[in-house]
């Protein structure tokens, strides 16, 4: 953790200091650091998850913090051997260069192999001010070993909706992050799991909740006094049908919220229904095929940071990763 809020506006100019070209990139500087500070909460009201029973979740890392508990700033879902979905704000101003990917462990301090990323997709009609398509793609270098620890999940699809997202308690949906157990706490090294009903549009857009912003590309789940919920620091990972059916399905991607776990305010989650073409278009077309942004790369390179931000993130005992 930054130990003094000098120290966090340090870092931001230290951060600053090594220009993007692509736009976004400072925003997503100010969400690691925010990350690095322990004031992105995640899973709240949640509980360890059982060891192997989500193995399709997949943790993205900054590639120059060598430290897996310090460099895990979202989530994702392993849905093929080379691609992870997640959402476009986690990718917002990245580099497929600072971006790595680790798989098949429900502990972060676990040593477990790094993947390089080879390409990073996000949706053209992204908007960030609504989040509204918050929906994106990672290609791997290489790919990973399906099986075992390791398994790749099928998305929810459009026929089978209506008969899982429907507001009933015996239905519940389940959403995995690592981090904090609840709001401003300590980050936590292992996958924990929590369980939400799902909430139709209609009650999630009441004037007291979100007034309106929910779309059609959007579905919410939480309970309407809080206490169980995700947060921003869980962006990107899964939102899945009941772990207990034979087949669980990918329904939704961590997305936004206005707090964390607050009463009326629900976990709000891309509604993986209305992308399957998009995903199916960009794994097999990548940039050829519609509405599929490939993401540019900063002007520096990580290993081409200031010497000043080197330096910082080793006085806050996060040091360098060695692997490019």
């Amino acid at each position: 953790m930054l130990a003094s809020a000098a120290s966090a506006q340090n870092a931001s100019d230290a951060l600053d200091a090594s220009t993007y070209v692509s736009r976004g990139a400072k925003d997503f500087d100010e969400t690691v650091l925010r990350f690095l500070r322990n004031e992105e909460p995640k899973v709240v009201g949640g509980v360890p998850a059982d060891e192997g029973e989500y193995p399709w979740q997949a943790s993205l890392l900054v590639s120059w913090i060598a430290d897996p508990t310090r460099a895990h700033f979202c989530g994702g879902s392993v849905i093929d051997a080379k691609w992870i979905l997640t959402a476009s704000h986690c990718l917002d101003g990245l580099s497929a260069q600072e971006l790595h990917v680790a798989a098949g462990t429900n502990h972060l301090d676990q040593t477990v192999r790094r993947i390089n990323a080879r390409r990073l997709i996000t949706h053209r009609k992204y908007a960030a001010p609504s989040f509204d398509n918050d929906v994106a793609l990672v290609e791997l270098l290489s790919p990973l070993s399906i099986g075992g620890t390791i398994q790749s999940i099928a998305l929810l699809d459009a026929n089978s909706e209506n008969t899982v997202l429907i507001p009933d308690d015996e239905k519940k949906l389940w959403v995995t992050g690592w981090g904090a157990t609840e709001a401003g706490g300590a980050v936590v090294k292992d996958l924990r799991e929590v369980d939400v009903p799902f909430v139709t549009r209609e009650t999630c857009n009441d004037p007291l909740s979100y007034n309106g912003e929910i779309t059609e590309n959007m579905i919410c789940a939480g309970i309407a006094a809080g206490g169980q919920d995700s947060c921003q620091g869980d962006s990107g990972g899964p939102l899945i049908t009941s772990p207990a059916q034979e087949k669980p399905r990918l329904a939704g991607i961590v997305s936004w919220g206005e707090g964390c776990a607050q009463p009326g305010k629900y976990g709000v989650y891309t509604r993986v229904t209305r992308f399957g073409e998009w995903i199916s278009a960009c794994m097999i077309g990548g940039m050829d095929a519609p509405e599929c942004n490939l993401t540019k790369a900063p002007r520096y390179s990580p290993r081409s940071r200031p010497e000043q931000l080197a330096n910082l993130l080793l006085e806050q005992g996060l040091p360098l990763s060695r692997r490019s």
